[in-house]
């Protein structure tokens, strides 16, 4: 009797858990999970930690077994969350500088202060959506000042905010574009403001030298950029 009851025990015990992809237990960015793991290591540990979360954020690299999805906020630039596919075939779904969700178990932090998620599907829908019907509208022009004026006062009002603007395109890279303010001359270095786009075909959209209109998320200043919109589509 005794012997059985011990069999069972050690049968549950080894049994693999059942986790609920149906209702994640946080609905979160990247940017959001590095800063919670970044300011309080073990109160993320016991918030995330073995259970099922929806993280979205940017393709940055993909390698023979996972991907990696960077923050949108120049400060983390130096983590990523490490996505661990259930199926390795999904690993072909991606595109490098695509914004996606996956549901997947959260497994802690590794050596290099990354999060490593597991058990990962790709989610149908965006953990966390921008506001692009009730975007902020700003001048570029006014939007730019208030940056090379005072950044705390700009990330004020801006920081985690959607945003639209008109500007001018100066440049498009393999994964982002440039605009200007109206009022940029050759002497205005600083003034540009990096664009990141929802989804990489919006990146086809746009042309050196041509106006257009975008709705984002505002990340505040960027690393070589006056100010960084992450998430971007572009406007009709």
């Amino acid at each position: 009797m005794i012997l059985a009851v011990i069999v069972v025990i050690v049968v549950v015990a080894n049994r693999p858990k059942d986790y609920n992809f149906d209702q994640p237990a946080a609905r979160v960015t990247v940017d959001t999970v590095m800063t919670d793991f970044k300011n309080d290591a073990a109160n993320a540990s016991e918030k995330y930690s073995d259970k099922v979360i929806a993280v979205t954020g940017q393709v940055g690299t993909i390698q023979d077994e996972y991907v990696t999805l960077r923050a949108y906020d120049d400060d983390l630039w130096l983590y990523n969350v490490n996505v661990y596919m259930e199926n390795n075939q999904d690993l072909k779904k991606f595109k490098v500088g695509d914004t996606v969700t996956i549901e997947g178990v959260c497994d802690d932090t590794d050596l290099f202060g990354d999060v490593d998620v597991k058990k990962c599907v790709i989610a149908d829908q965006f953990a966390t959506v921008p506001d692009y019907d009730g975007a902020q509208k700003v001048k570029i022009n006014d939007f730019v000042k208030r940056y090379k004026e005072n950044q705390v006062k700009a990330d004020e009002k801006y920081k985690g905010k959607t945003v639209q603007f008109t500007a001018k395109v100066t440049h498009v890279a393999d994964e982002y574009a440039v605009v200007e303010p109206f009022n940029a001359d050759v002497w205005d270095w600083d003034c540009d403001v990096q664009i990141c786009f929802e989804d990489m075909d919006d990146l086809k959209k746009v042309t050196e030298g041509k106006m257009v209109t975008i709705v984002g998320e505002c990340y505040g200043q960027a690393d070589m950029y006056t100010a960084k919109i992450c998430r971007a589509i572009v406007k009709k």
